[in-house]
């Protein structure tokens, strides 16, 4: 616990939070719980201001903002779509379709039988074969699942985001021809040890929360981050103070070594670093 005195100077120094969800202000269950969600409130009643920033789709950043009992902007797919309070979008920046389509026509089956396509279109969530005990497996208490469409109707779709799931070996041979096909024009990064993301070079979650900060008269400089995937890179290098999470991805962690690193999402470390911070 830093001393008092410290703490009011922090206070001082640092307006906003802008966290990431899966991994970071989530538990392990991909949940709120009452010390989170309690903490963020306190923090937000002392006059701070509070971002969510996802690589989750808006129905899936909305059910946590809904638990928390917020009504606030949503940063989702990773900086591409931000939602304004009531849910209508203020910013958008899908992927160039010569990079989406040249992404899709990759025969990603040969770099692993196991790995899944995923992508983000709006608020729609699509897939190219069922596997909804696949979805179940990362998560037991889903409620909602992708819609099951061809490749070739994914073809007429414009897209926030791509993202592969499967295993790490398999998905990093796969990021490597991502990045011949993409010619390194769009940002690919691991937000987890099993999920590879493919979205719009110049979406980022530093630059979307950019954009709500200014809208509020404040900077990224009067903000603190939490992160735990290769997403959350910039955020973390740019904001006033980026915090990294005990669990982040072993590659944010050492492209990040002078940033401080918190307990993981498991034992509340955003939680316990915010009553550190502001209460």
């Amino acid at each position: 616990m830093v001393k008092s005195f410290d703490r009011q100077e922090v206070y001082l120094m640092y307006k906003a939070v802008v966290s990431d969800l899966d991994g970071t202000l989530l538990n392990g269950s991909h949940e709120i719980d009452d010390f989170t969600k309690e903490t963020v409130s306190a923090v937000i009643n002392k006059g701070i201001k509070f971002y969510i920033a996802t690589g989750r789709s808006y129905s899936g950043a909305k059910a946590i903002m809904d638990k928390l009992g917020l009504k606030i902007p949503l940063i989702t797919s990773n900086g591409a779509r931000i939602m304004d309070e009531e849910g209508k979008e203020i910013y958008i920046n899908n992927l160039e379709k010569k990079y989406s389509d040249s992404i899709l026509d990759i025969d990603y089956k040969k770099k692993g039988e196991s790995i899944v396509l995923n992508v983000y279109s709006g608020n729609d969530w699509y897939v190219t074969e069922d596997r909804r005990e696949f979805y179940m497996k990362i998560n037991p208490k889903r409620t909602f699942f992708p819609e099951v469409t061809t490749l070739e109707d994914l073809k007429t779709k414009e897209f926030t985001k791509i993202f592969f799931l499967g295993e790490h070996d398999e998905l990093l041979e796969l990021e490597k021809e991502i990045g011949e096909v993409t010619k390194g024009e769009v940002n690919i990064a691991f937000v987890l040890e099993h999920c590879l993301e493919i979205f719009s070079k110049e979406s980022d979650k530093a630059n979307a929360a950019k954009f709500l900060l200014e809208k509020d008269g404040l900077t990224l400089e009067d903000s603190v981050a939490f992160g735990d995937g290769c997403n959350d890179y910039d955020l973390l290098k740019k904001a006033g103070k980026g915090f990294v999470m005990g669990n982040a991805f072993y590659r944010l962690k050492e492209s990040l070594p002078e940033n401080e690193t918190v307990e993981s999402n498991a034992d509340n470390g955003v939680a316990k670093k915010l009553v550190e911070l502001f209460l």
